[in-house]
This record gives structure tokens, C-alpha cells and sequence, in this order.
């Protein structure tokens, strides 16, 4: 197997099990037979099971960068409507989620039981999320788009929160409604909820 590959393999597993287990019962040991490989490859690529966690988190976040990106699915920031755009971010955030449960669980569940960097780490995501919409609330409320009597710090909260939640309730709860239908109507649901509050 190729180096990446390999890298890929033991990712893949510790994931699995991270997800299923937790991160604090999951151990090395669990991970190399899971893998179905010799303890000393482990560390050929990682230099234990915070750096596996960690790397995890870094790609998970990575690719959810890309997933959103404006560039990457050549949006006309001229031509789309402030409401369009907030479906956008909430419908390619919510499917990027239902992509990978595993990760999303870890993600959304797992932070609150880890400290230090790991925590950091697991956070990440979310911290990311609420500053993208944030940002997003801030260029609406200056370009006029947005009411410029909210609360931008609540209000991002409370649309990170839905997205979030509902994410994890649907895609790792109820391992379900992860189709593109499904994830239609959970963004259309979200917007719906908070554009009368929103949009000028």
C-alpha cells in the first residue's frame, strides 16, 4: 500500500472508532487492529493518538473550507440575492456534513469531553462556522441587505446552532436524510425561519 494510502487507512479507522467510542476509549491498540496493521506503522505517520485526532480535524476542516467556497462553486456575488447566498452557506454547510457523519458526530459531540488542544482542535469547526457568519451578517448589515437593528453575535449563534443541531440529529441520530431532496427542504426550513427577521 502507498504511503498515503496507508496514512488514509489508519484515519479512516481511528475516525471510525472515535465516532463510535469516544476519543478517551479508543486506543492506540484498538486502532492498529482495527486497521489490521503492525503497531510500529502507526508511528511511521502519526506520533500517537492526539496527533491522529488532530490531523483528523485539521482535513475535516480543510475540506468543509472548500465545500463552502464561493470560488470553488463559481457564485456571482453581483447577480445572487442576500437570501440565495444565505441558502447557499447553509445548504452546502449542511451537506458537507451529511458527507461524513462519523466526522460530524465527533465534531458536534466530542469537544465538550476533551481539554487543551484537542478541545481547540474539535472546536475549530464551529468556531469557524460562527465567524464565516458573522462576517456574512456584518457585510449584509453594511451593504443594506440585512436590518441593521440586529444582534449580529446572537443572531449568528442562533444560525449555527439550527445548522448544527440539526445536522447532528438527522445525519448521526436518526442516520437519515442525508439525500439532496432532504437536505433541500432542511435549508429551505432554516432560511424560511430566520429571513423575515434578517433581510431589510
Amino acid at each position: 500500500m502507498k504511503s498515503d494510502e496507508r496514512r488514509r487507512q489508519i484515519l479512516e479507522h481511528a475516525k471510525a472508532l472515535f465516532s463510535r467510542r469516544g476519543y478517551h476509549n479508543t486506543q492506540i491498540s484498538d486502532i492498529i487492529a482495527s486497521a489490521g496493521i503492525a503497531r510500529g506503522t502507526v508511528y511511521q505517520y502519526f506520533t500517537g493518538k492526539e496527533d491522529i485526532f488532530t490531523s483528523l480535524m485539521r482535513e475535516y476542516y480543510a475540506r468543509w473550507v472548500k465545500s463552502i467556497s464561493i470560488d470553488t462553486h463559481r457564485i456571482d456575488l453581483k447577480s445572487i440575492t442576500p437570501l440565495e447566498y444565505f441558502r447557499f452557506r447553509v445548504s452546502n454547510t449542511l451537506t458537507f456534513l451529511a458527507n461524513d457523519p462519523e466526522l460530524c458526530n465527533i465534531v458536534l459531540r466530542m469537544g465538550t469531553g476533551l481539554s487543551g488542544e484537542l478541545s481547540a482542535a474539535a472546536r475549530r469547526f464551529e468556531k469557524k462556522i460562527l465567524g464565516l457568519i458573522t462576517d456574512d451578517l456584518r457585510l449584509g448589515v453594511r451593504s443594506g441587505a440585512v436590518r441593521k437593528d440586529i444582534d449580529i453575535d446572537i443572531f449568528a449563534n442562533l444560525i449555527v446552532g439550527a445548522v448544527l443541531k440539526t445536522a447532528h440529529y438527522f445525519f448521526v441520530e436518526r442516520k437519515s436524510n442525508r439525500d439532496a431532496e432532504s437536505i433541500a427542504k432542511m435549508s429551505d426550513t432554516i432560511v424560511s425561519a430566520f429571513a423575515p427577521s434578517l433581510f431589510s
